[in-house]
């Protein structure tokens, strides 16, 4: 009996130790899930927390690249956009020097009709040597029209002379439209056969006289006066003529070939000399007017 008791009484105290392991284990395990568990919660949210502030940094830090990108990139829209400015008002400041220059040139290549020949009939020929040609010589005003009556000439031969002298003005003269000198102007002498001596020739207006064009009303200019007045001084002095913006002052007497049916006109090129140019004669004429 007493064997049984111990047993039993073993038995109770395996028992009871038993309960207070489990016990101890069991308040061991919840310290540890309540205690370490939480623990390592905060660990995990303090990661994730520093993860989410170091994304917030890198989206921070790629906000300020973008945002100074952005302004460099309105800095240099800035700068293209003056420097689109500069180019057009380069531009449009090229356009008007390149309608200044078109417009320079155009008025050096402007001729101007001065004088008519017309031929009214030829009488014998080259052949036998008794070829004569009679014609008409008329100064034409600035419209195109005859200043006075033509005058009647005739010539051995068929080919004529035009003396005449000429001024011409510098060229920036012409270029700006210069009132005074915005053209070269002639003073026809004389004109002659190739028969004849230039001394022997018919003249036309008198050296010292008004030439034709002023006779017509166009007002003569102190300068004009003067010039024509002293032409071979000019002429011969290229000091003066400098100073009164004159290029050149020198006679000039071009010839043509007369053939019946023609007329010729008679052309000062703004910034040149004189020049021929033949043309059909209208209907009837060929008589004097």
């Amino acid at each position: 009996m007493l064997k049984v008791l111990t047993a039993l009484n073993n038995l109770l105290g395996a028992l009871i130790g038993l309960a207070v392991v489990g016990l101890l284990s069991a308040g061991g395990w919840f310290v540890f899930q309540n205690y370490y568990a939480e623990r390592w919660k905060a660990q995990e949210a303090e990661r994730t927390l520093a993860a989410r502030e170091a994304e917030i940094d890198a989206l921070r830090a790629d906000l300020l690249d973008r945002s100074r990108a952005l302004d460099e990139a309105e800095q240099t829209i800035g700068a293209q956009a003056a420097q689109i400015g500069l180019l057009e008002e380069d531009v449009a400041a090229k356009a008007i020097q390149i309608e200044q220059l078109e417009t320079a040139v155009a008025l050096l290549k402007v001729d101007h009709r001065v004088a008519q020949v017309s031929v009214v009939s030829q009488q014998g020929s080259a052949a036998e040597g008794d070829l004569t040609t009679t014609f008409s010589f008329v100064e034409l005003s600035e419209r195109g029209e005859p200043i006075d009556r033509p005058r009647v000439f005739t010539i051995e031969g068929d080919v004529v002379y035009i003396d005449a002298w000429v001024i011409k003005f510098d060229d920036e003269h012409v270029e700006l439209a210069d009132p005074l000198r915005a053209t070269s102007v002639c003073l026809f002498r004389r004109v002659f056969g190739e028969r004849q001596q230039p001394s022997e020739g018919f003249p036309l207006d008198a050296v010292g006289s008004r030439p034709a064009p002023y006779r017509s009303g166009k007002p003569m200019s102190e300068l004009e006066r003067e010039i024509w007045e002293q032409f071979w001084e000019y002429a011969n002095d290229p000091g003066r003529a400098r100073d009164a913006g004159v290029r050149a002052a020198h006679g000039e007497a071009p010839s043509i070939k007369l053939l019946p049916n023609l007329r010729y006109r008679v052309l000062l090129r703004s910034s040149g000399g004189l020049s021929i140019v033949p043309e059909a004669a209208p209907p009837g004429e060929g008589a004097p007017l």
